[in-house]
């Protein structure tokens, strides 16, 4: 059970000390020996044990569920959801997979999620043991100037992308436009370069995912000021796009993290960028979605940390109580922002602040701070163990009963298990994904392979059911001004009618970039996070998702805030121009040959399907 709690690298790490007294030539080829059987162990116990059990487990679930709907009847929900999909037009064959998706899910994609991340992990501690990584770091740059090179050999006619599937994006778009680019291979740039806690940086390969980066720094004492949630989510994602978590109020979006840049240009040159070095390609590259140059290693800021987070609960029943008081505790950002944000806790600023709304007028404010032990005041709660409740559930089930003015519940979290508190459930998602996974039966049994891949949930689900997914489900993040925030909410509310939501604060400073604060000063924003069914559909109601996101996007911009690009965007280039300052970003496409070379950020953000589904409502509605 430690394995499945996501020390099986740190396991690891214990055998292959044994081997660091030997001279290189001796340690490599033992290393190289040992990872080879720990893989082979790996893949035997997943093929023959692990995969045979969960697929009779499955088989198990699936025949009860359905012996149960033959004996009880189906459920309200059930009838709702398989009304929905006749009216969508699915086959019968694809609504019986969709209605009992939870078995095959724990069957195939819950063992297999677990199994890639034990190699990750595996492989994590291969590499810096080998301590290889930086040594081929410069060979894999080369193998993708030499790609560029191919590609202006060829005429230079199609433009430039990865060559990573769409369905391993940690995103719902599947990346269509690919299908007509030249696609430059980056998978191998997947490694930890260097770590120097002297001068406080760590330099990674884009492909370095927080689950990699987070506990290797943990590790040596130290972690990134920000960290996002989902352990699949990768740097270089988070760089050409952008990551928020609860410590942005005062350490900014990902784009705060980075000093310093190493791009591939369309010339095929290697170029450095930093605040100092080439500050408008640095400025511009983030949230461009590599559409100015090919990023391949970011240097970012570490700071140091502590092996607990002492974590405050405050509970509200209105909901101006909770605006108020997540408001002011958020906007104490501003104050230490612009110093030292390694700074010891002294009332001025939480380390973590976080939302979570219920409904209209419940909901619970969190606040968090670095703890060096577990202190007097509060227990300890190891939300790590693969039996303990999700956590919107277990922060909803200790509030109750909570009224305002009450002192705050207090609890000591192990570190990584704050980072990743989210990561089991997917913030909610698994509440339709497995109905019972919150279950204490199916949390004992098989909570150690939560959570499941985003990138195998995709793999998984046929076009077709996609297509459905897409008009009935929103995955929505949005950045608006925090003093908009009770007009957001209703906004919200109108328009998706979705609980739990996530309110989460950020600071977004003045700049030249597609994103940027308007004024001269840093700026508090709130990212409210919408993930689920909307309220209507659930309802069994008529409901036109393009139509109601369109209006969230156009109120959005209206008050000069930002739609975060991972998620299904249905703006029209005029839309998307005026949400987003393309006013350098443009100059540089132009000045480093980028227009030739790669795709418009609109063309990889509204993929073919959406930009047909609007051309059909901007076509009904003339």
């Amino acid at each position: 059970f430690s394995l499945a709690r996501g020390t099986s690298g740190m396991g690891f790490d214990g055998v292959l000390a044994c081997f660091s007294p030997l001279p290189p030539v001796l340690r490599r080829p033992a290393i190289r020996s040992v990872y080879g059987v720990t893989l082979f162990g790996l893949g035997s116990s997943f093929f023959c044990v692990v995969l045979p059990v969960s697929s009779f487990v499955g088989i198990l679930y699936g025949v009860a569920s359905l012996t149960r709907v033959w004996i009880l009847g189906a459920s309200p929900g059930r009838y709702i959801e398989e009304a929905n999909l006749k009216r969508s037009g699915v086959s019968a064959l694809q609504r019986f997979l969709v209605l009992n998706r939870s078995p095959m899910v724990l069957a195939f994609v819950l063992p297999l999620s677990r199994c890639y991340q034990y190699y990750v992990n595996f492989r994590a501690s291969f590499v810096r043991h080998m301590e290889c990584a930086l040594g081929e770091h410069a060979e894999r740059v080369e193998r993708i100037r030499k790609q560029f090179a191919t590609w202006r050999e060829a005429g230079g006619t199609q433009r430039i992308a990865t060559a990573r599937p769409g369905w391993q994006r940690v995103s719902n778009k599947n990346s269509a436009y690919k299908r007509d680019c030249f696609l430059v291979h980056t998978d191998k740039m997947c490694d930890i370069l260097e770590i120097n806690t002297q001068s406080r940086w760590a330099r990674v390969e884009p492909m370095v995912t927080m689950g990699q980066l987070v506990p290797e720094l943990m590790r040596m004492g130290w972690t990134l000021p920000m960290v996002p949630e989902l352990e699949e989510l990768t740097v270089g994602g988070m760089v050409a796009g952008t990551g928020i978590e609860s410590s942005s109020h005062h350490s900014g979006l990902f784009q705060e993290l980075c000093l310093e840049l190493e791009v591939v240009l369309a010339s095929g040159s290697v170029v450095s960028c930093s605040r100092e070095e080439r500050p408008d390609l640095f400025e511009a590259f983030f949230w461009s979605y590599g559409t100015l140059g090919m990023l391949v290693s970011a240097k970012l800021r570490i700071i140091p940390s502590a092996p607990y987070v002492r974590l405050r609960y405050y509970a509200f029943d209105s909901e101006k109580g909770f605006v108020d008081f997540w408001r002011a505790e958020s906007e104490k950002g501003l104050a230490v922002a612009d110093g030292n944000v390694d700074f010891e806790e002294n009332g001025r600023c939480a380390r973590f602040v976080e939302g979570l709304i219920f409904e209209r007028n419940r909901g619970v404010v969190m606040l968090g701070d670095f703890a060096h032990s577990v202190g007097s005041d509060g227990q300890l709660y190891e939300h790590g163990k693969w039996y303990k409740p999700y956590f919107y559930k277990h922060a909803e089930q200790i509030m109750q009963g909570k009224k305002p003015g009450h002192e705050p519940i207090v609890e000591y979290w192990p570190l990584h298990d704050y980072y990743h508190r989210h990561s089991r459930s997917v913030f909610w998602e698994m509440e339709d994904i497995v109905p019972l996974g919150d279950s204490a039966l199916f949390r004992w049994g098989f909570g150690w392979m939560l959570p499941p891949s985003v990138s195998f949930l995709k793999l998984t689900t046929p076009a077709s059911l996609q297509a459905v997914y897409d008009t009935k489900h929103v995955i929505q993040d949005m950045l608006v001004p925090a003093s908009t925030l009770e007009q957001s909410l209703e906004v919200f509310r109108k328009h998706f009618d979705l609980y739990p939501l996530w309110v989460c604060p950020t600071l977004i400073r003045p700049g030249r970039g597609l994103v940027h604060a308007t004024g001269k000063k840093a700026e508090i924003f709130v990212d409210l996070g919408a993930y689920g069914v909307p309220g209507p559909v659930r309802r069994g109601e008529v409901y036109d998702l393009v139509k109601h996101l369109r209006e969230v996007e156009d109120y959005v911009s209206s008050v000069k805030g930002f739609e975060m690009l991972y998620a299904d965007s249905y703006m029209t280039v005029p839309e998307f121009n005026k949400m987003f300052d393309r006013t350098l970003y443009d100059q540089l496409r132009k000045s480093l040959g980028a227009e030739a070379a790669f795709p418009d950020i609109y063309d990889k953000i509204v993929e073919p399907k959406r930009k047909k589904q609007l051309e059909d409502l901007l076509g009904k509605a003339k």
